[in-house]
């Protein structure tokens, strides 16, 4: 006989089949003998409906909460195995011997369960807990009723475009955001969890497998093929956050392919994950790499947070394949223990050392170099800074030339143009000094042409240096700067990913660039009456432009977009040193010997991780550069090829753009 309530809709029926508001009609079969009867009433408040979900710890009905009046899902603790229920009936028997040890086992991991939901009653993207209690022998968590569709429902029909993938992606990562805020893991991020309620909304839910980063694993393994991690296999290997990032990188996977990923476990024998090119799927490569890198086998080389991810996903950054990054680290072990034997043969016996890097026909043997007091002149923004680089240079030449004791002096690029000058003018030169500024034939009198040095470094270790061993050098540059166009995105509504060269002349009034000693134009940035929205200058400028937008009062925002000509990227090479003549080649080569130091890991790292003074020139130090201190303005030098830079002569290149500017305007 039929009902007077419907319970999927909870409306008055009337005892007719079919449900007059909702359409809803019971069919046959439905509701298995163990479920509980629809019309069943827990705590005197909650009305039992439709089931709507089972599984191996639990059975999920559809409710209503008389006292609110409002349609709730209900979770009843039910593991199957341990626990039966005959027809009818409410309370659950629970088997005994060890599987009623391991019932109240599992019951305290289900109210557990339902303490972590109720930490987020308050968010927007993870279903809501209202209660929870224990109750016919077993225990009930009172959830939202969330009337959307699953994602595992959605992928049945369909895979999702790219930008709508990217979409919910990032939705999903703001949640596990939040969720691992609280030192949570989720660990059964799938379909199955992720309701779509909206364009670009999602909520996350199912929280039974969730554990304290941290804690010890005492509970059973839980998995899900496809979206579970290697690691998540076993109850002793470590998981962290990351393996909630494997999993959100599966389903985004699964979005954009519409196919479920292999097995982890299968990948780990024979890794075929396959490619996105085989589906079809017209995506740049940013995408497969960000999904490639997410579902890495091991930890250590996916995201380490949500936050990395959801960054790449958003400036379509282009991350490192697990491939790569395995290169990577190889090469930086290799670098670290080559360092090492450095040091300890440094420390046993300089000769062997010497012999090894400095030895050879036509370069400079440093074992015969005699004891010499050298000076330094270097530039440096800080005054933390300008102590650390005079600490690194003495330590470095400890090591390397023991023979060498170093007098340097730091100067700022103000106080420094006018002691250069006065030095070239009265002849006193330091031994080692920068040069940015020095005019070429001024450098051909004054200073040691650099072949003996060039032959005797390593110049493939370094960004553009094994070019000048094909004609004179007098200058050894450290850095380079690369032009950069920033943009107010108050005035600005469509931020260009990169600006040619050539169309700065067409925003007229609305450009400034950003020459030394030409402050105005960053208080004018600052100024949303003023029509210059764009600074054309450098890496260097970054902090200038930081300090009248994001850090002023009121703040605002701002973009970077690098100025390129033909594709590439546009830059000059910064702070080129030189080697003073003098009556001693002894003194020269120590000279020599002080100045490759500048290029050293200790001395660039010091010099220029700060985003401040341009990028180093050592390989080591930048590939450092590029995967830890790359802010979101800066991503852009990602998708660009180093090697390949506009070089343009001068020591700065918003003057030397802006030229090339106005004559382009003139013709």
């Amino acid at each position: 006989m039929a009902s007077k309530i419907c319970f999927w809709c909870f409306k008055r029926k009337d005892g007719r089949e079919t449900c007059p508001h909702c359409g809803y009609t019971e069919r046959a079969g439905e509701r298995q003998a163990f479920q509980l009867m629809p019309g069943t009433v827990l705590r005197k408040r909650y009305v039992i409906g439709v089931r709507i979900g089972v599984g191996g710890f639990g059975i999920t009905y559809k409710a209503f909460d008389v006292t609110l009046g409002l349609i709730v899902a209900i979770k009843e603790f039910y593991p199957a195995g341990l626990v039966n229920r005959a027809g009818g009936e409410r309370r659950v028997g629970v088997f005994s011997g060890e599987k009623k040890i391991e019932f109240e086992r599992q019951l305290q991991r289900f109210l557990e369960e339902a303490r972590n939901m109720a930490l987020f009653s308050k968010e927007q993207d993870i279903v809501n807990v209202f209660d929870f209690f224990e109750e016919n022998q077993t225990a009930y968590i009172i959830m939202e009723y969330v009337d959307a569709p699953l994602l595992k429902d959605v992928l049945r029909k369909r895979r999702f475009s790219v930008e709508e993938a990217v979409g919910y992606m990032s939705a999903l990562l703001d949640a596990l955001e939040k969720v691992h805020q609280h030192a949570i893991i989720h660990k059964d991020v799938s379909p199955d969890n992720i309701f779509l309620t909206g364009e670009n909304t999602i909520k996350l839910f199912d929280f039974g497998a969730a554990r304290l980063q941290g804690t010890e694993r005492t509970e059973a393994v839980v998995v899900k093929a496809g979206y579970t991690p290697p690691e998540q296999y076993t109850s002793t290997d470590a998981q962290d956050f990351t393996t909630d990032i494997y999993a959100a990188g599966a389903v985004f996977y699964e979005m954009v392919t519409g196919e479920k990923p292999i097995d982890s476990r299968d990948r780990v024998m024979q890794d075929e994950l396959k490619p996105l090119a085989e589906y079809q799927i017209q995506a740049d490569e940013y995408l497969e790499r960000i999904i490639f890198k997410a579902m890495a086998l091991d930890p250590k080389l996916r995201f380490q947070n949500t936050r990395q991810f959801k960054d790449a996903l958003i400036t379509r950054k282009k991350v490192r394949i697990p491939q790569e990054e395995l290169i990577r680290i190889r090469r930086r072990k290799w670098i670290v223990a080559v360092a090492s034997a450095v040091i300890i043969l440094v420390a046993g016996t300089v000769v062997g050392l010497n012999l090894t890097v400095f030895s050879g026909r036509g370069k400079i043997d440093v074992t015969q170099i005699q004891a010499e007091e050298l000076s330094a002149w270097i530039l440096a923004g800080t005054d933390t800074k300008q102590e650390e680089l005079v600490s690194r240079l003495s330590e470095s030449a400890t090591q390397v030339c023991p023979q060498i004791t170093v007098h340097t002096e730091v100067f700022d690029a103000k106080e420094y143009e006018n002691k250069l000058a006065q030095a070239l003018e009265q002849g006193s030169l330091p031994d080692v000094f920068c040069a940015d500024g020095v005019s070429w034939e001024t450098c051909k009198e004054q200073c040691v042409e650099l072949s003996s040095l060039l032959r005797t470094m390593q110049l493939e270790e370094y960004l553009y240096l094994d070019g000048m061993q094909k004609g004179e050098a007098y200058l050894l540059p450290t850095a380079v700067q690369i032009g950069v166009a920033y943009l107010s995105e108050e005035k600005e509504k469509t931020v260009p990913e990169s600006v040619d060269i050539r169309q700065l002349a067409e925003q007229g009034a609305a450009v400034g660039f950003a020459d030394e000693g030409n402050t105005d134009v960053f208080s004018r940035f600052q100024n949303l009456e003023d029509p210059l929205g764009w600074i054309v200058g450098d890496l260097s400028n970054l902090g200038q432009v930081e300090a009248v937008t994001v850090e002023a009062v009121p703040s605002t925002d701002f973009a970077a977009a690098p100025v390129t000509k033909d594709g590439k990227l546009i830059g000059n090479l910064k702070n080129c040193y030189a080697v003073k003549k003098s009556e001693s080649e002894n003194r020269q080569k120590a000279g020599m010997v002080l100045l490759s130091l500048l290029l050293s890991e200790g001395m660039q790292s010091a010099a220029y991780m700060d985003n401040e003074d341009g990028l180093p020139l050592n390989r080591s130090v930048l590939e450092s550069y590029q995967e830890n201190k790359l802010t979101t303005y800066l991503n852009f030098l990602q998708d660009y090829n180093l090697e390949e830079v506009e070089f343009y002569e001068g020591d700065c290149i918003a003057r030397e753009i802006r030229k090339e500017v106005q004559e382009g305007e003139s013709q």
